[in-house]
């Protein structure tokens, strides 16, 4: 499995840390996974001339 490293500010690191049983990591996987669908769908849509 490769690794995928993303900065977040000081900020943000501290909201985040107010949910603690909310697993960062695997939550943007999952969002990443959605994402890239979604652009699928729409570059597929988009060649159709759909869009």
């Amino acid at each position: 499995m490769a690794t995928f490293t993303v900065s977040i500010s000081n900020e943000l690191k501290k909201k985040t840390e107010e949910y603690p049983e909310i697993n960062w990591a695997e939550y943007l996987k999952k969002r990443f996974e959605i994402r890239i669908k979604e652009l699928k769908k729409f570059e597929e849509l988009r060649n159709l001339g759909k869009i």
